[in-house]
């Protein structure tokens, strides 16, 4: 069997070109997610926000659970 150079870079050149494709649709999707991410609704934003205030007003009275 004859080794057929220009054919394996053929299929290398397409191999490579439908990774690339892949990477840039991922990219997309992972940047269409990300800007989803940012745009929390203010019912999001104010219920963490209550969380967090309570829990630095509860810091004291409870005792660490970290080891000593």
């Amino acid at each position: 069997m004859e080794y057929n150079e220009y054919a394996t870079q053929v299929l290398i050149k397409q191999r490579h070109a439908e990774l690339m494709a892949s990477a840039h649709r991922e990219a997309v999707a992972r940047a269409a997610r990300s800007e989803r991410a940012r745009r929390r609704s203010l019912r999001v934003a104010l219920g963490t926000g209550l969380i967090r205030w309570g829990a630095w007003l509860l810091r004291g009275r409870y005792p660490s659970t970290s080891l000593p």
